[in-house]
């Protein structure tokens, strides 16, 4: 008698791979819901099902269209939590819009981090890249020490006050993928 998982992963490697990991769990709802009938069936009563070693043609559309739900499913979280991330950034921004609306002296706020993050990166490349003095070995240090957190820091300001494409990119993406899913 031939392993399940084997099974699944010569006909629908997708759902397969999904099996190894942390959403071993939906994986198998997807797969009861689509071989059996019944979204609540148990591991073992999959197992059974898909274990004699032949699938019925009935079968193995059912796991590919398990898999295809899957795939469909995690392209809706991915789109979920692009599209929180992106709520997130404009409501960071539109706060403080609304602040300088309303004269509040709190809207100066993300604008002179931004703006100190912004000095004190280009300090740190001045410091050691055009101006290289002598400096202690631990000043050195905490002065490559800045520099990787104010590295990482700048990229947050252009991120915050000019948007972040990668983040636009993977939502577009995940918004592709669900109209390509839904049209099959």
């Amino acid at each position: 008698m031939a392993d399940w998982k084997d099974i699944v992963g010569s006909v629908a490697p997708g759902l397969a791979a999904v099996l190894g990991g942390p959403l071993a769990g939906a994986a198998v709802k997807v797969i009861a819901d689509k071989v059996l009938g019944r979204p609540d069936a148990s591991v073992d009563e999959v197992a059974v099902a898909l274990s004699s070693g032949s699938l019925s043609g009935d079968q193995i559309v059912a796991l590919r269209a398990a898999e295809s739900t899957l795939q469909l499913e995690l392209a809706k979280v991915d789109q979920a939590r692009e599209a929180a991330g992106l709520a997130d950034t404009q409501s960071a921004r539109s706060q403080t819009v609304e602040l300088a609306r309303a004269g509040s002296g709190i809207a100066w706020g993300a604008p002179m981090v931004s703006g100190l993050i912004v000095l004190g990166y280009f300090f740190c490349i001045y410091r050691l890249f055009v101006v290289p003095a002598d400096l202690p070995p631990n000043a050195f240090q905490l002065l490559n020490v800045m520099f990787g957190a104010l590295s990482i820091a700048f990229g947050q300001v252009c991120n915050y006050w000019l948007g972040s494409s990668a983040g636009s990119k993977r939502a577009g993406d995940a918004v592709r993928k669900i109209a390509e899913q839904a049209a099959k």
